[in-house]
């Protein structure tokens, strides 16, 4: 998330002493930055650290608690920084402190009751595997809603008046911010979803299924801050008819499930998978990135560079849903009314659209690459 920051101000792409940015901002940005990475990297650090000097006696946990709330706070100090180029002082500055209140406030709740308030409850492996999913998926889709973010405000340099810019500026930085959040719930969960050492296996499942309520509404409300997202631009750059398709990867990913509830046959068979990857996702939202800043840029979009948008955010929403079917707390979500098994082809099926979608569009990039050149 923060490399591009780095690398755009290091190589001088972004006017520092433009109207955009006050005076001290540039330093302010640049020291940000750098602290965020080195904060973000720290903790694994350590935990390697001290795994290999046990004898120490230094506990694990308040180090790392300590570095990851650091971390999230200079996520968001940084998400203001770079957002004053296309928000409004107001917003930025709102939502800055509510995110940071959001912090501060949950980390005292985890230090002073959760960690202290030892009366044997303990998450299981399960609920540690769930969240540990559910924690990759916010990560990554944060991570791809702030690269879109530091795009649009690195690109623009300020310009003012351009309401395609501020619009998506706007939900990108809320849903970035916010994101931040709800990461760093995951990262300390509340202690009332633990279950007791010796409790009865009811207890165990409550307190899984409560795990997996929680974990299904934070990927969802993370997942649909791309979807509005990816609508907003296609609007924006294309007419509704074709900005709606954006819609179709979801639709057509968790519908099936009904139709095969329906034709076939729920089967007891448990099938396990594992979390599909979010790294073609997040290239193909590069690409989507570089030519959506472009073309909103430029204000003008030709048949190509719209059949390009449209199948890389196809992709886009093909990916995310191909990685929704295949965590644990989908499985489980839906293990009342639909198998696993059914889960799982409903994942291959958003799978193989992802990759075709992937194929179509890199075709449509590279005619338009070969176009710009005239070739």
């Amino acid at each position: 998330m923060i490399c591009p920051v780095l690398l755009a101000l290091a190589l001088n792409i972004v006017d520092l002493n433009g109207k955009a940015y006050g005076h001290g901002v540039p330093f302010a940005m640049i020291t940000m930055a750098g602290l965020t990475l080195m904060t973000g990297i720290c903790p694994l650090l350590v935990c390697c650290f001290l795994e290999g000097f046990p004898g120490w006696g230094v506990s694990l946990v308040p180090v790392t608690t300590i570095l990851a709330t650091l971390s999230s706070c200079c996520l968001v100090v940084l998400a203001c920084l770079i957002a004053q180029s296309i928000v409004s002082k107001s917003i930025f500055i709102t939502v800055g402190v509510i995110c940071g209140i959001l912090v501060l406030v949950r980390i005292v709740c985890y230090s002073v009751y959760d960690r202290r308030n030892n009366d044997g409850r303990e998450y299981t492996t399960y609920m540690h595997n769930v969240l540990d999913e559910s924690h990759e998926f916010l990560i990554g889709v944060t991570g791809i809603l702030f690269l879109g973010f530091e795009g649009l405000a690195l690109d623009g340099h300020g310009q003012t008046g351009d309401n395609i810019r501020e619009l998506v500026g706007y939900i990108s930085f809320i849903i970035c911010t916010f994101g931040v959040c709800l990461m760093f719930l995951e990262m300390t969960p509340p202690r009332w979803f633990a279950v007791h050492r010796h409790g009865s296996n009811q207890e165990r499942t409550e307190g899984e299924q409560q795990i997996v309520c929680l974990t299904l509404i934070l990927d969802c409300i993370m997942a649909v801050g791309i979807f509005v997202l990816l609508l907003v631009v296609m609007l924006k750059l294309t007419s509704p008819k074709v900005a709606l398709w954006v819609l179709l990867p979801p639709a057509v990913s968790f519908g099936q499930l009904i139709v095969l509830v329906v034709v076939m046959e729920n089967t007891e068979v448990e099938q396990e998978s594992s979390p599909a990857s979010l790294e073609l996702t997040k290239a193909t939202f590069t690409g989507f990135l570089a030519v959506s800043i472009t073309t909103i840029s430029s204000t003008s979009s030709s048949n190509l560079t719209g059949s390009f948008l449209l199948l890389s955010s196809m992709a886009i929403g093909f990916g995310l849903s191909w990685r929704l079917l295949s965590q644990a707390n989908i499985r489980r979500g839906l293990s009342s009314c639909v198998s696993s098994a059914h889960v799982a082809s409903a994942a291959k099926v958003a799978s193989f659209c992802t990759h075709l979608c992937i194929v179509i569009s890199t075709i449509l990039f590279v005619a338009m690459d070969c176009n710009a050149n005239g070739k």
